[in-house]
């Protein structure tokens, strides 16, 4: 890896670690703070469906102009510095509806982000030829933050309040875009190109099985299999964990507890990033990527059976974060390395667009079944869905052949 390119490697890498790192905190008492401000499971699924669909609109059009202003840093950047200035807003809503707002105007800040900093870490990785163990590496370091803040911030949350533990997480996405400014985009040159493609030969075959085209296609969008079964994994995974904390105080579990096991699945995911983009560069994305989809669906199925036992909880967390990151490392991977540098802002945007696609459904499912039905309602559905995700990976394999 050119010095440069590794430079910003390392800043990416910092830069996802702070981004997860205020991530952890908010997302196991985001819900417990609307809460808190008088909202039912019915408004807390409106609100976190707003969002999503903001996320998803804005992905899409942020990767084309991305790619069309061949610059991906003053757009990270700025989304970046305009997070940290909506969380601190956030955490100082005197009412429901202003919460509403600004977690609204952060799905389009968010999405600033996070398809212009995966185009970027493609850009980077493209030359590689252990994209996969690179990228599970980049990804386990921010599970690895996400983990330590989760615990903090429900401590934090049980002695200072809620208000302050989202406060904290403004400051980590501050902290963020001040390592974007250092930042420095490699123009890639004939001479890189020509290598990058003979680095990528190694993982064509593994690419292929889920599309005809290989990845370094030019102008190939991503295959419409993959990109279903990021939706159907996605609304899985978010409407069983939009209101997870919810079930589990409704069992009897603390904050901090809640926070401490949410915590849990992400320590297990620093490790298991790694390895699965190792195992996904010697096997293939696919079965990396079923394999993801068979253990989320395990996963819902142990909350209805042993959501009760705190030792058998702690097994369904730790088989939570191998699932998570047996599916995300390969997922972010194989959006990253498809087609060429021109139009990988628009792929990666396509990808946090099917994966915004399914937040939507997730959230609005989450806290709908749960008000209207039952948890066991909700998470029968949503292991349907996460099956749906495998067959649908299987079926684009398929179809490649």
């Amino acid at each position: 890896m050119h010095p440069s390119t590794r430079r910003d490697y390392r800043l990416l890498t910092g830069m996802i670690a702070l981004v997860y790192g205020a991530t952890g905190i908010r997302a196991p008492l985001l819900v417990l703070f609307l809460e808190d401000l008088g909202a039912d499971y019915g408004q807390i699924a409106q609100v976190l469906t707003t969002f999503s669909a903001v996320f998803l609109a804005s992905n899409y059009l942020w990767g084309r102009a991305t790619d069309r202003w061949r610059h991906r840093k003053p757009l990270l950047v700025g989304g970046l510095l305009a997070m940290a200035a909506l969380y601190g807003l956030l955490s100082r809503a005197p009412t429901l509806g202003w919460a509403w707002l600004f977690h609204a105007l952060q799905g389009l800040a968010l999405a600033a982000y996070t398809t212009p900093s995966l185009a970027l870490m493609g850009d980077i990785l493209a030359g590689e030829g252990r994209r996969g163990h690179r990228m599970g590496g980049y990804r386990g370091v921010a599970s690895l933050a996400f983990a330590a803040t989760a615990v903090a911030g429900g401590y934090i949350a049980d002695i200072a309040g809620l208000d302050r533990a989202l406060a904290l997480g403004g400051l980590l996405y501050g902290l963020a875009g001040g390592l974007g400014l250092c930042l420095h985009e490699v123009e890639e040159t004939s001479a890189q190109t020509q290598t990058s493609s003979r680095a990528a030969q190694p993982s064509l075959r593994p690419l292929q099985q889920l599309g005809p085209r290989s990845a370094r296609g030019t102008g190939t969008r991503l295959p419409i299999p993959f990109l279903l079964g990021v939706t159907l994994w996605m609304a899985a995974h978010v409407a069983g964990a939009s209101v997870w904390p919810n079930f589990m105080a409704s069992l009897g579990y603390t904050k901090s507890a809640i926070a401490s096991l949410w915590g849990l699945a992400a320590l297990v995911e620093f490790p298991a990033m790694s390895g699965s983009g190792l195992a996904s560069d010697r096997v293939g994305r696919t079965p990396l990527l079923v394999a993801g989809s068979l253990g989320i669906a395990g996963v819902l199925v142990g909350y209805l059976l042993l959501a009760r036992v705190f030792l058998g909880l702690l097994g369904i967390q730790l088989l939570r974060g191998v699932a998570f990151a047996s599916y995300t490392a390969t997922a972010m991977v194989f959006a990253a390395e498809w087609g060429p540098k021109g139009s990988r802002g628009q792929n990666t945007g396509l990808f946090h667009a099917a994966s915004g696609l399914g937040q939507v459904a997730g959230t609005f499912l989450g806290g709908t079944l749960a008000q209207h039905l039952a948890f066991g309602w909700l998470y029968g559905i949503c292991t349907g869905l996460a099956l749906g995700a495998g067959a649908s990976f299987m079926l684009g394999s398929r179809r490649a052949e």
